[in-house]
């Protein structure tokens, strides 16, 4: 969820008149951003799901954050540095619930 916060406030200091805009505040998001994505790679390791052995309610929540980096963040390569959540990723982007959800292509 930390990581959704984080990223959602720079989408919305983007927003912000850019003389009011803090460079400061954006970088610290973004430090909050990788050490989340950071961490949900520590914690997955080289299971196939977040926790345990099936499919959970932390697996939705770790799609959805790096769905939306996706999104609203591709400058964050997420991708590189962390090839196990690519791996679930990529997995729940199969699921029919991530499909039909999942924003239109630009």
């Amino acid at each position: 969820d930390g990581v959704c916060d984080a990223a959602a406030a720079i989408v919305v200091e983007g927003r912000r008149p850019a003389e009011l805009r803090s460079s400061e505040w954006i970088e610290r998001q973004r430090r909050k951003i990788h050490e989340g994505v950071a961490e949900m790679s520590r914690e997955l390791g080289d299971g196939a799901w977040c926790h345990g052995d099936s499919y959970s309610l932390a697996d939705i929540a770790c799609g959805c954050a790096l769905g939306y980096l996706d999104l609203r963040h591709s400058a964050i390569d997420w991708r590189t540095a962390f090839p196990n959540l690519v791996r679930l990723a990529d997995k729940l982007a199969k699921r029919p619930s991530f499909a039909e959800t999942a924003p239109p292509s630009p």
